[in-house]
């Protein structure tokens, strides 16, 4: 779903005064608050006709994409009964992290995982659910990040970024991931990777003065790369390793994988080249016996959903 300049703008300026609600301020850190301006900057080169660098295009493109992106999620639930604990969470981007297709030096690595567990809760919040979200510099240790609770069950969510594709990083990701869950009350959980820096080192921005036919193509080799990785985990560690780190477990035996990025395709609409953010959440089974039961695969569906519409 596309977005118009105008819109987005006017959804930045309405997240800014939720947050000043908060006593939350973006601009107090300079290059935190210089993101939260790329939509600005970008219709001001549009109205001036004014030619605009390959590389500063694509970086106010993909600043002005993830800023936008985020302060739809977060408007979309501000009157959910559980939106005071996304504050904690929140005050973080006055530390810098608003991007979460960038993780620039500047930012912690801590302060930049946090932001992806604040996505994902707004996209669980976007459905009703009610939700526990773990402090993000109190934490009592036994959360695994994102809880979300019904009525008759409780599903944990343990994020891991993903910032090496070697096989064994991942596998001490994955089992640190499982201990996270099996040590809280949640009845069930999964291990969500943060793909989004692994993808951002094979560059989908289409080389200067070119883009994508179809948006559909970037996707396509984004997963690939995805499955790719995932199946070289299995093989470089055996299926027998594999299933015996999630057996007798309550943590299903698959991995959600996520990924946030931009970068120019074929407005479907009109036909003209746009910068399109491609966000991506895909369940890959691990184990031989994936044990996602039919109403946990439809809550990450409804959350995949939401992350697509809620613009």
């Amino acid at each position: 779903m596309l977005v118009p300049f105008k819109n987005a703008m006017e959804t930045v300026d309405a997240f800014e005064e939720l947050l000043a609600s908060k006593n939350i301020s973006i601009p107090k850190h300079p290059e935190s608050g210089a993101d939260t301006l790329s939509l600005y900057r970008i219709l001001q080169r549009i109205k001036s006709g004014e030619p605009t660098p390959h590389e500063d295009r694509r970086q106010e493109s993909t600043a002005g994409a993830a800023i936008h992106d985020l302060a739809a999620k977060v408007l979309k639930v501000q009157k959910h009964p559980d939106f005071e604990m996304l504050i904690p969470h929140l005050e973080k981007l006055a530390d810098g992290a608003v991007h979460l297709t960038q993780q620039r030096q500047y930012e912690s690595a801590d302060t930049y995982n946090k932001l992806i567990e604040l996505y994902w809760a707004c996209l669980l919040m976007a459905n009703d659910l009610r939700i526990r979200l773990d402090h993000p510099t109190h934490s009592a240790g036994d959360n695994p990040d994102v809880i979300s609770v019904q009525e008759d069950k409780s599903r944990a969510y343990a994020f891991k970024t993903i910032q090496s594709h070697h096989t064994q990083s991942l596998l001490e990701h994955l089992k640190k991931g499982i201990e996270q869950i099996e040590r809280c009350d949640a009845d069930e959980g999964i291990v969500v990777f943060n793909l989004t820096p692994y993808i951002l080192d094979a560059d989908p921005w289409p080389a200067e003065g070119t883009y994508y036919q179809d948006w559909r193509v970037v996707w396509t080799i984004c997963r690939s790369m995805i499955s790719g990785m995932i199946e070289q985990l299995i093989a470089d560690n055996g299926q027998a390793e594999i299933d015996k780190i999630f057996a007798g477990k309550k943590t299903v035996g698959s991995i959600l994988c996520l990924a946030i990025f931009t970068t120019v395709a074929k407005n479907p609409l009109t036909g003209n080249p746009v910068a399109m953010p491609i966000k991506m959440a895909v369940h890959i089974p691990v184990a031989s016996k994936c044990n996602l039961a039919g109403d946990f695969y439809d809550e990450v569906n409804l959350a995949n959903h939401a992350m697509q519409q809620n613009l």
